[in-house]
């Protein structure tokens, strides 16, 4: 088995907007810490996989598509074996389309893929002979973020300790004669710098990376499936994302410390294309009423603000009209395109979902394919919007009912997370692999 691993330097330009809060009031004020792009190529006798890991909110699906090819046409590798993977941090440059805050910055996508294909080719460059090994850890860096308020219809977000949470973390131990890579995964969404904060940041994860660098370990990661889950230090500041970042790194380090080394291991990568249709569109008259109803976007203290009130409003009125232009006479939505991708690593399997998907669908995924551990990681390829279960959609919520007035058209379909586990499911068969 062979890897190598590259990283480059991503850091936008201070003053650039951010992209994630439509309440923060401020483009970039400084930097908290670089934003990287990291590249791990794999490769044994049979085929080759390559993980790309950025330090950004998601990738527009155009550019996402389009930084594949350029990583298959410059490193001689086939498209459906690369993964794009974001960390989701909150305190990135705009690399997608959020109504009310901005467009995606266009010079500083072309900067991305510049970078990133600079990052893929000194990864292949790297490449040496590695052994490897999977492990886990227990952690306890996050909480259900869909919380029932006594008195009020649905749920609004906040910290729900009843509620589902991921309580590991999942590494790959990559160690060669004079190098060690590590590549680690968990389901936490990273906005502990909150729309107070105006700095750029790669949040907790790239803390927890600086830690395991201090210590002689380069480190890629995979955020998992936290379309419904935050950090214990969401909204903190730059101080807990640090906090959060070291107790993160302990873990991955405990991971390896307890993980299983291999004496043959075998490399598998593939991905599936295919369609998410939205839910029924209501008739656009009854869309429409419900456009003045109070949003679900913001805190209570940020929704004061005149401007962010006057943001959410044009936020609002400008999904309405794309939204009727989209749909037409006839009332249809064209269906999402998506995209889902496995990298098989010997006993352990890494899966990449598009979106924000919610952690039960992640479980339910990796409690299907016969192998250990299963690595389900969400924010891949073209953002696609929240993906929340069916029983989400009876409860409502800001991921069901507003998210996709800043992201997106409408709803998608409450079938969506069966669609991703089906499509996962058939993929990993023509792996040959055991489904449980």
């Amino acid at each position: 088995m062979f890897a190598g691993f590259a990283e480059v330097d991503i850091t936008p330009p201070v003053g650039s907007l951010l992209d994630g809060f439509i309440a923060r009031t401020s483009p970039s004020t400084g930097v908290d810490a670089p934003l990287s792009a990291r590249a791990l190529w794999l490769e044994d006798g049979d085929g080759t996989g390559l993980v790309i890991g950025l330090d950004v909110l998601g990738l527009a699906p155009g550019t996402a598509d389009r930084l594949a090819r350029r990583l298959a046409d410059g490193a001689g590798i086939a498209e459906d074996r690369i993964l794009l993977s974001c960390t989701h941090t909150h305190s990135g440059p705009m690399t997608v389309r959020v109504r009310g805050i901005g467009d995606a910055d266009e010079i500083y996508v072309r900067f991305l893929e510049e970078r990133v294909a600079d990052a893929a080719a000194r990864a292949f460059s790297a490449r040496r002979v590695v052994k490897v090994a999977w492990g886990t850890a227990p952690v306890s860096i996050s909480v259900n973020r869909r919380r029932r308020v006594p008195g009020e219809a649905g749920v609004v977000l906040g910290p729900n300790p009843d509620g589902p949470t991921d309580p590991a973390v999942r590494v790959m131990h990559l160690r060669g004669a004079d190098s060690s890579i590590i590549l680690f995964h968990h389901a936490c969404h990273p906005y502990c710098l909150g729309a107070d904060w105006s700095l750029i940041s790669p949040d907790f994860w790239g803390h927890a990376a600086a830690e395991l660098k201090r210590q002689g370990h380069d480190s890629i990661y995979l955020n998992g499936c936290s379309g419904n889950i935050e950090s214990v230090g969401a909204f903190g500041g730059p101080d807990a994302a640090r906090t959060v970042g070291r107790q993160l790194a302990q873990a991955v380090l405990d991971a390896c410390r307890q993980a299983h080394w291999e004496e043959n291991t075998s490399l598998r990568a593939g991905s599936r294309r295919f369609a998410i249709p939205h839910e029924p569109l209501p008739p656009l008259a009854e869309v429409e009423q419900a456009v003045d109803r109070a949003d679900r976007t913001v805190r209570d203290d940020e929704r004061t603000n005149p401007l962010v009130r006057d943001r959410i409003r044009a936020a609002w009125s400008e999904w309405l009209r794309e939204l009727k232009q989209a749909a037409g006479a006839s009332g249809d939505l064209p269906a999402l395109a998506a995209r889902v991708s496995i990298i098989r690593v010997g006993c352990g399997v890494i899966v990449a979902l598009p979106g924000e998907v919610f952690y039960e669908i992640g479980c339910g995924i990796a409690g299907r394919i016969g192998a250990d551990p299963v690595c389900v990681a969400a924010y891949c390829h073209g953002y696609i919007g929240y993906v929340p279960t069916p029983e989400a959609y009876a409860e409502g919520g800001y991921e069901v009912e507003d998210s996709h007035r800043y992201v997106g058209l409408w709803r998608i379909s409450r079938e969506a997370g069966t669609v991703l586990e089906n499509q996962v499911i058939e993929l990993w068969r023509e792996f040959g692999g055991q489904v449980r």
